[in-house]
């Protein structure tokens, strides 16, 4: 009888242990902007990211958001222990990712990339976390372009003024540029960007290609419209964590599984959609046009400089980049007085 006891036990003991549930996974809300809701692409990349974050000790409830000011708000809030917004929103938790998405900022999605490695790199660590906040990864949502109801608006600069543009409220850098344009800013949010635009209630306004069927602009340019071939800035999507919420490496093994996961896949949706647009939209930007779009960006940049609008840092990378991918733009070799860069 000793001897089935002290079989039996060690065997009760090993079944117990095999039958118990691995350690649970913590759970965290994560609120996911994106203007179509649950049916958009970017909460449907986001479903990926969830079952990678339970690798790594945490369960996700997600919920969609098709306005980014709640899902913004709801972060700050503290509803939300992680939020997918936009990097134009970013800027307000982490000025220095945030900044990204700057005015001008990058042409290309090899500079980009370049920009997005640096940033989800370790090097970068301490410049992706403000405060109570940390940027956990950032995906490319597309080039921004200018769209208008009239495409000999698109012209040149001097066709732009008197003209109405909407730019999203809390954007100020776009204020800034439609005034520098001459023309007028018709404030609107995401919901009401298209709207204003398709209805005539501003006859130009930006966006990138993934938003072109979301926000129905075909209706604003049809049949006399178009699109510029001019990049006005790089719209990213950003995670934004409560770092004290998740152990203190979750942001820098998000940063690089995102980049190394999410960047291609993302950046493949992005250019499709800028594919998808009928060959006749396009409005070819000359030389000279594009000089004068630079030059217009450098100035609002410097005005932004001066009121610590951007991360500094991000607009000295940013031009570094920008400049070893072609040294032949204006603004390489010179900087402002005092040394700043824009």
């Amino acid at each position: 009888m000793k001897f089935l006891t002290h079989l039996w036990l060690p065997c009760l003991l090993l079944l117990v242990v095999a039958s118990s549930p691995a350690t649970a996974a913590e759970t965290r809300r994560a609120c996911v902007f994106d203007p179509v809701g649950a049916d958009g692409f970017v909460y449907d990349l986001f479903r990926d990211y969830a079952v990678q974050a339970r690798e790594w000790g945490y369960d996700l409830e997600t919920r969609a958001y098709t306005d980014e000011s709640v899902a913004a708000n709801d972060l700050k809030a503290g509803k939300c222990d992680m939020a997918v917004l936009s990097g134009v929103r970013t800027r307000q938790f982490v000025k220095f990712a945030g900044s990204l998405d700057m005015a001008g900022g990058l042409q290309s999605y090899a500079e980009l990339r370049k920009a997005v490695g640096v940033m989800s790199g370790p090097k970068a660590a301490p410049l992706m976390r403000a405060d109570s906040y940390e940027v956990a990864g950032i995906v490319p949502l597309g080039k921004v372009f200018l769209f208008a109801r009239d495409r000999a608006h698109l012209a040149s600069l001097d066709q732009m003024a008197g003209k109405r543009i909407a730019v999203l409220d809390y954007d100020r850098p776009s204020r800034l540029i439609t005034e520098e344009a001459g023309a007028s800013p018709v404030p609107a949010s995401i919901a009401s960007l298209g709207p204003l635009f398709n209805n005539g209630s501003a006859q130009l306004t930006y966006a990138p290609a993934i938003a072109y069927a979301p926000l129905e602009l075909q209706q604003g340019v049809t049949p006399d419209g178009g699109v510029a071939d001019f990049v006005l800035a790089m719209l990213s999507g950003q995670i934004v964590i409560h770092h004290e919420r998740f152990e203190d490496d979750f942001g820098a093994q998000s940063r690089a599984w995102v980049f190394d996961q999410l960047f291609d896949t993302t950046l493949a949706r992005a250019e499709k959609a800028e594919d998808a647009l009928d060959d006749d939209l396009w409005v070819a930007v000359d030389a000279e046009q594009k000089r004068d779009y630079h030059a217009m960006f450098r100035r609002v940049r410097a005005q932004l400089w001066d009121e610590e609008w951007y991360s500094h840092r991000m607009q000295r990378l940013l031009k570094k980049i920008r400049c070893d991918g072609d040294a032949g733009l204006a603004e390489c070799g010179q900087a402002s007085e005092g040394g700043a860069i824009y």
